[in-house]
């Protein structure tokens, strides 16, 4: 009795432990689908335990690149404007000079017109000259033929004399009269003309004047604002220059205090890590 109740009571312990094994492998299949399902939803995290050390390390090193950056791009940015304001003064120079130009031109056209009415009332009072020269003549040919001869033979000039104008009858005197007071009017024209020309070129000459001295003034504050400009950019210049050095050499220190820093740690790892082989060999 008791072999057969111990043998039953084996057979269905096989039984039973057959079934739970197949029940666990399906379980454990189960577990595996669903963390492969899961570990898809998942993002992988950096570390909880990270060295501080690293961690203070790497934000200055990023924050001085990024001041030395900084650094390098004010320095840029203020040569740029220096760039500027040279071209700005250039440009200023040359729109005086422009306009010192312009004036000058002004005035030479002004005299190239009073030159122009000189020449033009030269030459009238030329023709004017040979016009009376021959009426003087020929008025004076018919009648005074032996007189001037004998004027002539005596070295005298042709001149018109009293004895002459006396035999000239009243219709030549009022031609001559009426041609007097012609050439009078047209020369008082033009010695008008003339006068307006020489005002207008003492005018022009007044304004030059007054604008070369402007120019001069203006040309004069131009310099002392640029030197003015310079200096002042000189001085930033320097003083962004004493604080990159002072920048560089706090830099160069910290990496010194981190160099000498990792070699200490270095040496205590290295230290740490000789203790276990000296126990072991110890033992």
């Amino acid at each position: 009795m008791r072999s057969t109740t111990s043998s039953t009571a084996s057979s269905c312990d096989t039984d039973f432990s057959r079934e739970d094994e197949q029940r666990l492998k399906d379980y454990v299949k189960q577990l595996k689908n669903d963390r492969a399902a899961v570990k898809l939803t998942m993002l992988e995290l950096e570390s909880v335990h990270v060295d501080p050390l690293s961690l203070e390390i790497k934000p200055r090193g990023d924050t001085h690149r990024l001041d030395l950056e900084n650094a390098v791009l004010m320095q840029e940015l203020m040569a740029m404007k220096e760039e500027m304001a040279e071209l700005k003064a250039q440009l200023y120079l040359l729109e005086k000079e422009k306009k010192a130009v312009e004036l000058l031109l002004s005035t030479r056209e002004a005299q190239e017109q009073a030159y122009l009415v000189h020449i033009e009332h030269l030459k009238a009072e030329v023709e004017e000259q040979q016009e009376q020269r021959r009426r003087s003549l020929g008025s004076i040919g018919s009648g005074s033929k032996d007189k001037s001869q004998a004027a002539k033979d005596c070295g005298d000039s042709p001149a018109i004399s009293l004895s002459d104008l006396r035999t000239l009858n009243d219709s030549d005197l009022a031609a001559e009269l009426t041609s007097a007071l012609r050439r009078e009017k047209k020369l008082k024209g033009r010695v008008q003309e003339l006068v307006a020309a020489l005002e207008r070129l003492t005018k022009s000459s007044e304004v030059r004047h007054q604008q070369s001295a402007e120019f001069v003034n203006d040309l004069k504050r131009a310099n002392s604002n640029l030197v003015a400009a310079y200096e002042k950019a000189k001085k930033k210049h320097q003083g962004k220059l004493k604080k990159l050095e002072a920048q560089m050499m706090a830099m160069v220190e910290r990496h010194e205090t981190h160099v000498r820093m990792l070699k200490q740690r270095i040496a205590l790892l290295e230290e740490e890590n000789s203790r276990p082989h000296t126990n072991e060999t110890s033992l």
